[in-house]
Parts: structure tokens; C-alpha cells; sequence
């Protein structure tokens, strides 16, 4: 009875190591991450539909670990962030393709100036009802990108594109002409 009671514990914390070890970010998502709150700099070129004109930023809108094989930002099917540069005035145009049915439970789109700053503002949130279940697009108008107006508002922005759980599932910088 006693040698029972002892197996089904370790059944019991077997499980629960596993259940709490499923749910962690891998190390590779959290570089991932952390790598996103660098200060931003260089930005991937693209023309009003999408296509790149000129530079194209390394580090720009890569697929984190979490997501990889999942979602693309760039692709055959969908386009890069777009347009970059964009005016304060134009709205760019994120295109999501999901490779799966339900990959995510809501979009959360923030974004910053230098990563020192107190808080990311909420550009955009979808909830899962909202999301197609192959291609999404996002608008974001420059102007809620952009801090400020005029001079002041001219610079490179961080984008994060969040799943509805605060995983990072993409990020890239916008720079506002």
C-alpha cells in the first residue's frame, strides 16, 4: 500500500514536471525575445505593395522559435511590412499567413522608440475571432506609430507583433519619413 502511495507520487510530480516544463519558453525563444529590445536600427526597404526597394535588415521580421514553420510575415504568399519608409500620414500593412488553423489566440501589435522607454503602447489587438484562418492583414496608421508630429516624429520604430499570450511572434523596424 505504502510502495503505492509512493509510485503515484512520483507519477503524479512526473506529470506536473512535464505540464510545467511544456508551458516555458524554450532558451531559444527568450534570446529571441530579448533580442527584440535592442535599440532600433536599419530597416528592411519595401515599396507601397510590399516589394523590397533596397535595404533589407537581417533581423528584421525573422519568425521567432515559438512560431517558425507556423507563420510567415515574408513569403511567396505574403509581403514584407510595408510600405518602409512610410510617411506620418500613410498606414503600413502587416500581412500574417498562418500555416495552421488556430495557431494563435489574439494579435497584439506594440511598439517603441528605444527600448529605455516606460511602456510599449498597444498599436493593435485581435482577438482569435477576429483573425482569418489563412492570411491576416494589419493596417497601423503612421501616425499613431510616429511619437509626436512633425521633426519629432521622424524616426525608427521597434514593431512587435505578440501572440495573445505575450509571446513575441515577430518583430522589425518602420521608419517614419
Amino acid at each position: 500500500m505504502h510502495r503505492n502511495l509512493i509510485i503515484t507520487q512520483f507519477l503524479c510530480a512526473g506529470i506536473l514536471l512535464f505540464i510545467i516544463s511544456g508551458c516555458s519558453k524554450s532558451d531559444d525563444q527568450r534570446e529571441f525575445e530579448n533580442e527584440a529590445l535592442a535599440v532600433p536600427n536599419g530597416i528592411t526597404e519595401t515599396s507601397a505593395n510590399g516589394s523590397t526597394i533596397g535595404n533589407i535588415d537581417d533581423n528584421d521580421w525573422r519568425v521567432g522559435p515559438m512560431y517558425r514553420g507556423l507563420i510567415q510575415l515574408e513569403s511567396q504568399i505574403s509581403d514584407y511590412p510595408h510600405p518602409n519608409p512610410m510617411g506620418f500620414n500613410q498606414n503600413l500593412t502587416i500581412q500574417l499567413k498562418f500555416n495552421s488553423t488556430d495557431v494563435v489566440n489574439g494579435i497584439e501589435i506594440r511598439k517603441f522608440r528605444l527600448p529605455s522607454d516606460s511602456n510599449y503602447p498597444q498599436l493593435r489587438l485581435l482577438q482569435q475571432d477576429e483573425l482569418s484562418s489563412s492570411i491576416e492583414n494589419i493596417t497601423i496608421e503612421g501616425n499613431i506609430i510616429a511619437e509626436g508630429q512633425g521633426e519629432s516624429a521622424r524616426d525608427i520604430y521597434r514593431i512587435m507583433i505578440y501572440d495573445g499570450n505575450q509571446n513575441l511572434i515577430s518583430y522589425g523596424d518602420v521608419q517614419i519619413e
